[in-house]
């Protein structure tokens, strides 16, 4: 599976950060000077955190501060950096489309629900994909006592500014580009699954059968028909990639869990883009469209490469 690279649409806008606190205590003493500036300047300032800390910030800044809340990843998205960030993105974008430039501030904790630390470096790449022409700038803040290889990787390889003991923002000479961060510390497949319901290998001529079984598969849910109607889009624009930059054949897998439905599609092609369809295509571009429109049309969409070839997990609980 190749999937073209797009340009995107608008220039960089994206500034990414990262500090460090070494307890809760010093977390907020982080974090409010930094928003406190940024609310002096009149730009909107969302926080990504934990209730305790959410609850304390709000203490310290009182509400009338104006804090908008952005929940943490839902559990469905654990272990997938960039099924975090596809949707992180749009709601992002939703929220700059009206107010105009945004500060974020994410909040890296040992007991945070969802993004496992593992996924971390994942995640802060995708974010550098997707986020690229949006007025955001994103501080990630991280604990000393998960200072381990793969946070410090997270820190030094992904963010443009660190922010010093001083609170004062330098360019990080370090920073690199995401497909060579992917390159040094692939992207995870997500944690197997049993034996699947349903099996089916594709060619090109057979994409109706394909959209057919997962139609069918998706009726033992509760999906609403519209959100049946897009997974099956977003499943049939993956396994069109497979067929079209593979080697013209794939394998479909279907899961039933419950009211979750998931699939994933296999070929033996290589992956050129480690992180495909998180930013959008540009208007005039003629390709690289399909991951993108994939990505919009479910919940969780995680690619990954290994010697067998490219592998596409999707996964919808919407109902």
């Amino acid at each position: 599976m190749r999937f073209e690279s797009t340009r995107t649409a608008l220039p960089r806008r994206f500034t990414h950060r990262a500090a460090y606190y070494s307890s809760s205590d010093h977390l907020i003493d982080v974090a409010v000077p930094m928003i406190e500036r940024a609310l002096n300047r009149d730009t909107p300032v969302a926080v990504i955190a934990s209730d305790p800390t959410e609850r304390r910030l709000r203490g310290v800044l009182g509400d009338s501060a104006g804090l908008i809340h952005l929940p943490p990843p839902d559990s469905l998205l654990c272990g997938s950096g960039q099924g975090v960030i596809s949707l992180r993105a749009q709601e992002l974008s939703e929220l700059t489309n009206w107010a105009g430039p945004v500060e974020v501030l994410v909040e890296h904790h040992p007991h945070r629900p969802g993004l496992h630390p593992s996924a971390w470096v994942e995640a802060d790449a995708a974010t550098n994909v997707a986020l690229a022409a949006l007025p955001v700038t994103i501080t990630c803040l991280y604990p000393t006592a998960l200072e381990t290889e793969t946070v410090s990787a997270a820190v030094r390889w992904n963010h443009t500014e660190v922010i010093g003991a001083d609170g004062t923002p330098r360019e990080n000479p370090e920073v690199r580009t995401p497909t060579e961060v992917l390159s040094m510390h692939p992207v995870l497949p997500p944690p197997r699954l049993g034996p699947p319901d349903r099996e089916l290998t594709f060619t090109p001529w057979q994409l109706i059968d394909l959209r057919t079984a997962v139609g069918e598969a998706t009726g033992y849910t509760r999906m609403s028909q519209p959100h049946a109607q897009d997974f099956v889009l977003a499943v049939n624009e993956v396994a069109s990639n497979a067929v079209e930059h593979g080697y013209g054949v794939g394998l479909l897998q279907i899961w039933r869990q419950g009211d979750q439905l998931i699939c994933e599609v296999h070929d033996s092609g290589t992956l050129r883009d480690p992180l495909p369809g998180l930013r959008p295509p540009h208007p005039n571009s003629p390709r690289g469209r399909g991951m993108w429109i994939a990505r919009q049309h479910c919940d969780l969409l995680h690619v990954w490469t290994d010697a067998r070839g490219t592998h596409v997990r999707l996964q919808s609980a919407r109902t």
